[in-house]
């Protein structure tokens, strides 16, 4: 494959076709994506899982990559494009999501690999930020303004981690007694935990007829329907 720069200057002739490969387990948004991309000249290959993307991305050699995180069962979006980097150095890549940033699902924000940008599917609202996005990508100048996880605001921006993993359990509805056995520690330990995660959320425990009720509620607004453990 060509080098990042080389293809841009390329790109800019108008002579390559740029190879896009979309990673996206919701067929309809998958859909949309494509038919967006192609309109807009690319050439596109999509994939609904994390191993059929590694088969496609074999034969058809990818300049971008546009990936979801969350992809059901098994490696993650990131995962993906950690994989696709060792196979392809100078592949673009854009994270397309509707996580406002990989801690609200357990994963370190440091993962996201470098030069990737990072966009929230609400911003597709807008149909020439993704072009943008990529081509920032392709360059190597992805700004803050393609790195939404880096400009968080939302009901859990302040919640720690550790907070953040009993707040997901909490919305697929374990008790504290299910939740200390699944992280290896007291019940009483947790109630603590779950108190303090419920208060970095901004829960009022005195006012809330049902605090956990509300703390899965604003859990799945944020982060979006927790998976099984």
């Amino acid at each position: 494959m060509a080098t990042r720069t080389s293809l841009w200057h390329t790109y800019d002739m108008g002579i390559f076709d740029r190879k896009v490969l979309i990673v996206e387990d919701e067929p309809l948004i998958r859909g949309l994506i494509s038919a967006n991309l192609e309109a807009d000249g690319f050439v596109v290959r999509a994939a609904g899982s994390t191993a059929e993307a590694r088969k496609v991305a074999e034969d058809f050699d990818p300049d971008i990559a546009i990936l979801d995180i969350e992809l059901g069962d098994g490696p993650t979006g990131i995962d993906l494009a950690l994989i696709l980097r060792r196979k392809h150095p100078e592949i673009a890549l854009v994270f397309l999501t509707h996580i406002p940033e990989p801690r609200v699902v357990g994963i370190d924000n440091r993962a996201i690999p470098r030069n990737a940008a990072y966009l929230v599917k609400d911003r597709m609202a807008d149909p020439g930020v993704l072009r943008q996005a990529i081509e920032a990508a392709v360059r190597d100048r992805v700004s803050k303004d393609f790195r939404d996880d880096k400009n968080v605001q939302h009901q859990l921006s302040e919640v720690s981690r550790s907070q953040l993993a009993v707040l997901q359990m909490v919305a697929l509805g374990l008790s504290n007694q299910q939740i200390a056995a699944e992280r290896g520690t007291t019940v009483r330990a947790v109630e603590n935990l779950v108190k303090r995660a419920f208060e970095a959320a901004g829960i009022d425990l005195e006012t809330s007829n049902n605090p956990r009720v509300t703390a899965a509620r604003e859990f799945i607004k944020v982060a979006g329907m927790p998976h099984g453990r």
